[in-house]
């Protein structure tokens, strides 16, 4: 599967899932290829997708497993504590620790230096940010010296981020796509529909692969094992400029599912 900046190109969301569901469906999506498994201090499920993780079977060191510091645990008193819970609830240290969201004061020098303090005392092997605009990823990239290797937004074709990942690019950033399918609302599209009879697949396999043919990861979730096997075959073929073209003019809805009231602004 592609990797960018070491990151597999289709992962695993785990955002709701709780619990034994949590672990079953890790292990499921490990069990069918899957190798990127994205989990955050806010879901209260990091124990359960590391059990999921050790049930798979599948070596430890060939899964990407990333996590996220909650917006309560960025300031001095916390976020070193918190990302320790994180190790032992986990189980291992992950291989990408992200900042979830900016303060809402917009002041992120303090989260960023306590972020590259806690990698360099080994408590994640890379380092990143989730939901920062693009002023505020450059801000980041150069407090951390061009350390960091990825923004994690919400990125699907209903919602135009190419700002985002022009920036991204710009900085060697990669971006993950959460919410890719748009909560199924991608899927619904005509044009989606017809491109996905076009090449006899599923829609949702147009979607990822719309989005991975951009260079950006993603992280659907999904409670079906066969929903995890077919997200992955998303890998196995190409869009014409043609296809991607179309989809993205998709993007002028600008249907943004996630924004949060401490998110003042995504200038």
């Amino acid at each position: 599967m592609d990797r960018f900046n070491g990151i597999p190109a289709i992962g695993f969301g785990t955002y709701p899932l709780s619990g034994v569901e949590a672990e079953r469906c890790v292990a499921a999506a490990i069990e069918v290829g899957l190798r990127h498994i994205d989990t955050a201090q806010m879901y209260g499920n990091e124990k359960a997708v590391g059990r999921g993780i050790s049930a798979s079977g599948v070596k430890r060191d060939d899964v990407f497993l990333v996590t996220k510091v909650d917006p309560s645990n960025l300031g001095a008193a916390r976020f070193a504590d918190s990302v320790k819970c994180s190790v032992d609830d986990l189980g291992t240290v992950p291989d990408l620790l992200l900042i979830h969201w900016p303060p809402s004061d917009g002041d992120i020098d303090g989260p960023v230096e306590r972020l590259l303090r806690a990698g360099e005392q080994g408590m994640a092997k890379q380092l990143g940010v989730s939901n920062f605009s693009p002023r505020l990823m450059r801000r980041a990239q150069a407090l951390a010296g061009g350390k960091l290797i990825c923004n994690q937004i919400e990125f699907h074709p209903l919602l135009d981020q190419s700002a985002w990942l022009a920036t991204a690019r710009e900085l060697g950033l990669v971006l993950t796509a959460y919410s890719p399918l748009a909560r199924g609302k991608c899927m619904e599209e005509k044009v989606v529909q017809e491109i996905a009879a076009r090449h006899q697949r599923p829609a949702s396999e147009i979607v990822l692969r719309w989005i991975i043919q951009q260079g950006v990861a993603a992280i659907p979730m999904t409670r079906k094992r066969e929903n995890a096997a077919s997200n992955l075959r998303a890998a196995e073929f190409t869009l014409t400029e043609a296809e991607m073209s179309t989809i993205s003019a998709l993007g002028n809805r600008n249907l943004r599912l996630i924004n949060p009231s401490w998110m003042r602004s995504w200038d």
